[in-house]
């Protein structure tokens, strides 16, 4: 869409340097680079199965050596990129600006890692990036509120443009991304094991009892069903129910995982096969801050829908070319 109106999006203004164009700029090239490092590590195994008669697979480690240096560059600018001026911009007074946000993130990430010393430095390099382009957005916010006192600069942040707060809510929506995908990676937690009915196990914080397996026929469906109870501090959390069914008329096997949603992890289990031993292969997973991580996704498509619907934008975007007055005779 950009080359086809390459021609009507030319610049006209001469730009320095150090300005939000910049800014924008490496921010596109930055999000086209990663889409496209996305887009590779996806499509290669079909190509390389089609054309080179090849079995190839891209895992998590390509996507993390590949992905990661970009998407950590892109958060690094993000907030220091919106708060320099158009045209020509001053790195040196938008970092001030910034300081506050500055020792907030370093904050964060030095709790972070004091409290998982001894494991792999990723979360508190996430929390830290991630509440960088979080209070970022909001200090950029702020300086738009103008210098005079504290409740017309409040004033002012409600007649704010929406394009300046669409801005400011997909940057904060980018920075609660970095924030769970970090998280997920690094505090994550996995226990694989054969379980006898009746016993506990430990899994983090909790403890999970497996109570039974039972077969049970569904509507279309043969299910091997295991009860299991999610406790905590003797309490229970959670009762859930992994599957293994068969599907007779297709002939074909699926595992259904038992989630148990919450706040600030989701727990998910899933049923094995039955061991020689008379016990169940279990397999149990606490993944930390997964469901910010869709919150992050939809706070940044709210901040697009929130900045096109700038009336601005509306009104440009709709505009016509009014034809030129016949001289009258």
């Amino acid at each position: 869409m950009f080359a086809v109106r390459a021609g009507a999006l030319e610049a006209k203004g001469v730009f320095a340097v150090v300005s939000r164009e910049s800014a924008l700029v490496a921010n596109n090239i930055l999000l086209a680079v990663s889409a496209f490092v996305v887009f590779i590590g996806t499509i290669w195994p079909l190509i390389a199965e089609l054309f080179l008669d090849r079995s190839v697979s891209v895992g998590a480690p390509f996507f993390n050596a590949a992905f990661t240096p970009f998407v950590v560059g892109l958060a690094l600018i993000l907030p220091p990129g919106a708060m320099l001026a158009w045209k020509r911009g001053a790195m040196a007074r938008g970092l001030r600006s910034l300081i506050p946000a500055l020792v907030l993130s370093l904050a964060l990430a030095a709790l972070a890692f004091a409290m998982q010393t001894g494991r792999t430095a990723l979360g508190p390099i996430g929390v830290g990036l991630g509440a960088w382009v979080l209070f970022g957005a909001v200090t950029d916010l702020w300086a738009r509120s103008g210098r005079e006192g504290f409740a017309t600069r409040l004033g002012r942040l409600t007649r704010l443009p929406r394009s300046d707060w669409g801005k400011a809510v997909a940057h904060g929506g980018l920075g609660i991304t970095i924030f769970a995908v970090s998280a997920m990676l690094s505090w994550k937690i996995e226990d694989i094991r054969v379980v006898q009915i009746g016993e506990t196990f430990p899994l983090g914080a909790y403890e999970v009892r497996l109570d039974d397996v039972r077969e049970v026929a569904g509507p279309n469906y043969l299910s091997t069903m295991g009860f299991l109870t999610v406790l905590r501090n003797g309490a229970v959390v959670a009762q859930v129910t992994p599957e293994k069914r068969v599907y007779p008329v297709a002939g074909m096997p699926t595992t259904e995982a038992a989630i148990d949603y919450g706040f600030l992890r989701d727990l998910y289990i899933v049923l094995g096969d039955r061991q020689q031993s008379g016990g169940w292969a279990v397999r149990s997973y606490v993944e930390p801050f997964a469901n910010w991580l869709w919150a992050g996704c939809l706070v940044m498509a709210f901040g697009g829908v929130l900045s096109l619907s700038d009336r601005r934008y509306r009104v440009a975007a709709g505009a016509r070319k009014v034809p030129a007055g016949v001289p009258a005779e």
